[in-house]
């Protein structure tokens, strides 16, 4: 398991463009995914997981990854988060 703290740079927060990006990521690996912002924990299965979860542009939430492919996975999202799923910020 790893858990990594990361700033949703996109001044709107993960709305539909940068929640679909994510679940397109999380849909690549065989680990698991959980994003916990304002002590919600959410397990993203899909779309709709991530958009209720409410995150805010330029907050703070913490991915936690889990599975055998976590480490890349995890690398992937930290530049997908870093570059604001490509979005201007």
């Amino acid at each position: 398991m790893i858990k990594q703290q990361v700033r949703v740079v996109n001044s709107t927060g993960l709305h539909a463009r940068p929640a679909a990006a994510l679940v397109k990521i999380v849909k690549k690996y065989e680990s698991s995914l959980t994003l916990v912002s304002h002590d919600k924990t959410i397990p993203v299965k899909g779309m709709m997981s991530v958009l209720g979860a409410g995150v805010k542009g330029n907050s703070m939430i913490e991915l936690i990854c889990d599975g055998p492919d976590e480490s890349d996975f995890m690398m992937e999202l930290k530049r997908a988060f870093a570059d604001g799923f490509g979005e201007p910020s």
